[in-house]
């Protein structure tokens, strides 16, 4: 599908978390991801003026509701244990995961990703894959 503007995937980001608890994200540098994330958290009943990218702190978690992980920095396995996120995972039932790497290490089930390629400064192309 294509999104046409940060007001559209900020709406996206809230139908998606209707019927999806697990999202792992694939995208573009400036791919209106954290926007997504946003509408998101916004379903849940989360502040998403709160809501911002875990790149340099691996996650966040929102009002006890809402598990947010960036994996761009996790290299190996013994990391996700030596970050508490392994501990963390399955203490949440709504969960996005940036750039999702070692996944087979969550034993998530039901995960859909969600791919977010920038198309032009205007447009973005998103694919929905669902597990």
């Amino acid at each position: 599908m294509l999104i046409t503007s940060p007001e559209a995937m900020h709406e996206l980001g809230k139908s998606l978390a209707k019927d999806h608890k697990i999202l792992l994200l694939q995208w573009d540098l400036g791919s209106w991801k954290t926007t997504l994330a946003k509408g998101f958290a916004e379903w849940l009943g989360i502040d998403s003026k709160h809501v911002q990218s875990p790149t340099y702190t691996y996650l966040n978690v929102y009002n006890n509701k809402l598990l947010h992980i960036d994996m761009r920095r996790i290299n190996e396995h013994k990391e996700l244990v030596e970050k508490g996120i392994l501990d963390q995972i399955h203490q949440y039932e709504y969960i996005l995961i940036e750039r999702p790497k070692h996944t087979q290490h969550l034993w998530l089930a039901k995960a859909t990703i969600v791919d977010i390629k920038k198309t032009s400064p205007t447009t973005r192309e998103v694919n929905i894959i669902k597990n």
